[in-house]
């Protein structure tokens, strides 16, 4: 009778543990400036404001952001820690920059949210660096359990997120945002548990938990259970990268979340889920690439058709945005489908240029929710005469994902589209046709936006309701500024960008 595997913890020697602190440094600058955050939050308003704890978290994300490129050169040897446990590759540290930038455009962007609070607490920052860092070690994690640690720590964070907004003095928006908490914090926990089946399921066959030793118990051919535990696998991921079916809680979350929590589920927690499924299906699975490519295929075709669909009858923006995301997620799981370092390369491009066009969108919609508080399109209507450099900023961010060049949204797609079609595929043409189409139908729902904006009239009765000037922070033009510059300039000037992610994904190569 064969015995029950055992999980053997590595010897942890002084120098491993040097290293692995070494390692991870901006991991620890930002749980560091969370707890500074915390213990500022605890003095009284009048002592410490609302905005000094804002610039004190967006400080630590800058100086995590200047040791993630301190540790560019070591990253080129591909160092571990504890014992294999931890990866600090050139993969982990794209990914850290993308968090990092996400959660500081997040924080700088959250005044309107902040304002509309019936109390100065700092928990909406606190909660964000935390999210953050267990987004930081799921890029890091190269082992099983790490892997579920660091999802759990960064799900919890944006449970909490999505209710933050429980005070606000607009009752209903007040209920949503509990609501919001509560449908992601049940629906999460039921994809852990799926999850967490299948990874105990992959270490009860294999005897092992780190990566690369599953990757060698599962070299031989595939079984049942095999393909059972990287089934459970695919669908715990998929709730977290919001891929159909998988996707049913994505619209009513951010539409209930405060909008810059909107914002980071929408470009962090997806990147951070893409990134694990990328490690683990190059690092553990590459024995089964045949089937879980063809599993990808199928995600994709049926993501981004239901997608674009649902998108075309949205009448709120946040819904839409919503929807978009998931289109979005479709394109990226052609990618994956097409299983190639060019088409790993392209992922992680298309979620640099994703982060920089969402966050620009949400930027604009984080600002107007003080002026719209339903956040209909509707009333976007008449933006272009009331503040043209926002509804300038939303249009640029709306034609990037549309795909429209010259903003870095055509560069991604077409970077990630001719990725698939090298393969010379048959299927993967499909989907890459498929998606094109999808993209011009996308036109459509993005199109809405922009005709209220700027070519539809405000009524008169409304008009004489509009006498407010927007107000904007300075830090959200500092946040939305360094967006748009990442929309426009990141695809005219890719080649450095490129060449980061070509790199990244090659330490992927099995």
């Amino acid at each position: 009778m064969r015995p029950s595997p055992t999980i053997t913890l590595p010897a942890v020697t002084p120098d491993d543990l040097a290293n692995g602190l070494l390692l991870l440094l901006p991991v620890l600058v930002v749980v560091v400036t969370a707890t500074i955050a915390l213990i500022l939050d605890l003095a009284p308003p009048e002592w410490v404001s609302r905005r000094f704890l804002q610039w004190v978290s967006a400080f630590g994300l800058v100086v995590a952001i200047v040791y993630v490129a301190a540790l560019a050169p070591l990253a080129q040897r591909s160092p571990r820690a504890f014992g294999g446990f931890l990866a600090l590759d050139s993969f982990a540290l794209f990914f850290e920059f993308l968090f990092l930038v996400a959660a500081l455009l997040v924080i700088l962007s959250a005044n309107t949210f902040a304002d509309r609070q019936e109390s100065a607490e700092g928990e909406f920052y606190v909660i964000a660096l935390f999210s953050t860092a267990g987004l930081m070690l799921m890029a890091q994690a190269a082992e099983l359990i790490s892997i579920y640690v660091s999802l759990e720590l960064s799900s919890l964070g944006l449970a909490f997120l999505a209710a933050s907004n429980k005070r606000d003095r607009l009752a209903d928006q007040g209920r949503k945002s509990t609501e919001a908490g509560m449908k992601y914090l049940l629906l999460s926990a039921m994809s852990s548990a799926i999850l967490l089946y299948g990874m105990a399921l992959m270490y009860g066959i294999s005897g092992a938990t780190t990566l690369a030793d599953i990757a060698r118990a599962f070299s031989r051919d595939s079984t049942p259970a095999v393909i059972l535990s990287m089934a459970m696998i695919i669908a715990g991921f998929g709730f977290k990268i919001a891929a159909a079916p998988f996707q049913l809680w994505t619209p009513d979350v951010y539409q209930g979340a405060p909008t810059p929590a909107t914002a980071f589920f929408s470009v962090a927690s997806k990147a951070a889920g893409f990134a694990v499924v990328l490690r683990v299906l190059n690092e553990a699975l590459p024995g089964l690439t045949v089937e879980w490519t063809g599993v990808f295929g199928v995600l994709a075709f049926i993501t981004m058709t239901v997608g674009n669909l649902v998108a075309l009858v949205q009448t709120n923006i946040k819904r839409l945005m919503a929807y978009s995301s998931i289109t979005h997620v479709g394109y990226l799981l052609v990618g994956i489908a097409t299983a190639s370092p060019f088409a790993n390369s392209g992922i992680l491009y298309y979620l640099l240029a994703y982060t920089f066009t969402n966050m620009a969108a949400f930027i604009v919609i984080t600002i107007m929710a003080r002026y719209v508080p339903d956040d209909s399109i509707s009333g976007y209507v008449g933006l272009a005469k009331r503040a043209p450099i926002l509804a300038l900023g939303l249009t640029a961010a709306l034609l990037s994902l549309a795909g429209i060049p010259p903003f870095v949204g055509f560069f991604a797609k077409l970077y990630l589209f001719l990725a698939a079609i090298e393969r010379g595929n048959l299927g993967l043409q499909f989907l890459v046709v498929w998606a094109v189409i999808m993209s011009a139908l996308s036109l459509y729902y993005y199109g809405r936006v922009i005709h209220a904006m700027w070519m539809r009239e405000v009524e008169p009765a409304v008009a004489a309701t509009q006498t407010e000037p927007l107000r904007t922070a300075f830090s959200q033009w500092v946040a939305l500024a360094a967006s748009l510059v990442g929309v426009l300039f990141t695809g005219l000037a890719a080649a450095p960008l490129l060449a980061a992610a070509q790199t990244a994904a090659n330490t992927l190569t099995p």
